[in-house]
């Protein structure tokens, strides 16, 4: 199902309960994890949460103005994708949050700047805020 960010505002803040319906999904399950890929739709969102549950994986992120540095899921899931953008017509868009349990706030549409891939840890991205 494609999604829409016509509704959606860089600096506006956004739980993944509005968000999913907001994008016609009838709960936030379909999207509760840090990389988002819609069914039949050209993006990539990231839910980055800076301070996670100490239940969590303990990922390294910070945005730092208009720089992100991420890790990448163990499962490096959509990483082909995410460094091909550059050449398809995929976008990457970044909704972040200081604190878990609180909501996510829209940065916007990313650039991948730098990545180094690995395979038996999560690969680590810079990615410029655009």
């Amino acid at each position: 199902m494609p999604v829409s960010f016509a509704q959606i505002k860089a600096g506006s803040s956004y739980s993944r309960n509005e968000l999913a319906k907001l994008w016609g999904y009838s709960s936030m399950h379909a999207i509760a994890r840090g990389v988002v890929t819609p069914r039949e739709d050209n993006k990539i969102i990231l839910f980055v949460t800076r301070e996670k549950q100490s239940s969590s994986e303990q990922y390294e992120d910070d945005l730092s103005g208009n720089e992100l540095q991420w890790e990448g899921p163990n499962d490096h899931f959509a990483e082909d994708r995410m460094i091909a953008v550059g050449q398809t017509e995929d976008e990457i868009h970044l909704f972040y949050r200081q604190r878990h349990h609180t909501d996510f706030v829209y940065q916007g549409q990313l650039e991948v700047v730098d990545c180094t891939r690995y395979t038996d840890r999560p690969s680590r991205f810079v990615f410029k805020v655009l």
